[in-house]
């Protein structure tokens, strides 16, 4: 099992061929409502790959609760999620460019008084479940996420997004955390260098990670662990929309560890579930694995 902790939200998003000027009004080429928020779209991600997945969040009660749960209901996830009467459900705002990238702002509503306690009132998980915590949700409520897990002997993931000025110290313990490669300059306090993802993997694992992964985007992770260190390249696809990529990569890592697959397994999987998000529109469009297989052999028809 995937016991995701983080964040719910509706995605508004809109695409287009360049950004906007500063007080300019700018048509786009197409825009979009759909779910969205880091805990969901690791948890439909996970979910996708046949594992059973529960979600600890919270949505306020209002119409778009039901936007930002509808996928994750549809994936068969075990909801745990707070309804707030005195917060809105949490949004995010996307810009979406003619090459696929993104810049997004997110307002948290709810998600900002997802607590420790959710997670506590749980089932303990068993040996070799996985616990996956981001963090668009209080530090706290991560803290309690990641020390409940590793009480009951669970894989510990932090995907450490956004980056927090300082990372405590049960999250930097985590089996695996994987910054994207800007969230890893601001856990370490430096630039990391071209060419010196891997060293700071390294540096990620030295912390205290077990596992240390930096995500590049179109150029695939750098990783170290207990096994050694190394990169991977991403698949190459043509991509339509990025948004989501990083949890598409953290949920189907998640579901692929707790089914006891073999780390350097586990990554590839993951690499390629990630990649084939991207060729379509929308954060929870996530790839089943049978989906990946057949696009990898040329009998998907398409994405």
């Amino acid at each position: 099992m995937v016991v995701v902790v983080g964040s719910v939200n509706v995605d508004v998003a809109a695409q287009l061929d360049r950004w906007p000027a500063e007080g300019e009004t700018l048509p786009a080429r197409q825009g979009w409502l759909a779910p969205g928020g880091k805990g969901g779209n690791q948890a439909v991600a996970a979910a996708r790959q046949g594992t059973a997945v529960r979600l600890v969040s919270a949505v306020g009660r209002d119409a778009l609760a039901a936007v930002a749960l509808s996928e994750v209901r549809a994936a068969g996830v075990d909801l745990h999620v707070r309804e707030l009467p005195d917060a809105p459900t949490g949004m995010a705002l996307i810009w979406i460019g003619a090459g696929g990238g993104n810049t997004i702002v997110v307002v948290r509503g709810a998600n900002a008084l997802v607590e420790g306690a959710q997670v506590r009132a749980l089932p303990p998980p068993a040996p070799g479940d996985v616990v996956l915590i981001s963090l668009e949700i209080p530090l706290a409520a991560a803290v309690a996420a990641a020390e409940w897990g590793k009480a009951a002997g669970a894989q510990v993931m932090v995907d450490p997004a956004p980056a927090p000025r300082e990372l405590p110290a049960a999250l930097w313990r985590a089996d695996v955390l994987m910054p994207n490669r800007g969230e890893a300059e601001q856990l370490l306090g430096h630039a990391v260098a071209a060419g010196g993802e891997v060293d700071a993997a390294r540096e990620l694992t030295a912390r205290g990670a077990r596992l240390g992964i930096v995500k590049l985007g179109e150029r695939g992770i750098a990783w170290s662990g207990p096994s050694g260190d190394g990169r991977l390249p991403a698949l190459p696809v043509a991509v339509v929309d990025s948004t989501g990529a990083g949890d598409a990569f953290a949920g189907a890592l998640a579901a692929h560890l707790a089914d006891g697959r073999e780390v350097g397994d586990a990554l590839r999987r993951a690499s390629q579930v990630a990649a084939v998000a991207c060729m379509r529109p929308g954060a929870q469009t996530v790839p089943t694995w049978e989906e990946v297989r057949a696009h990898l052999t040329g009998e998907s028809g398409g994405f």
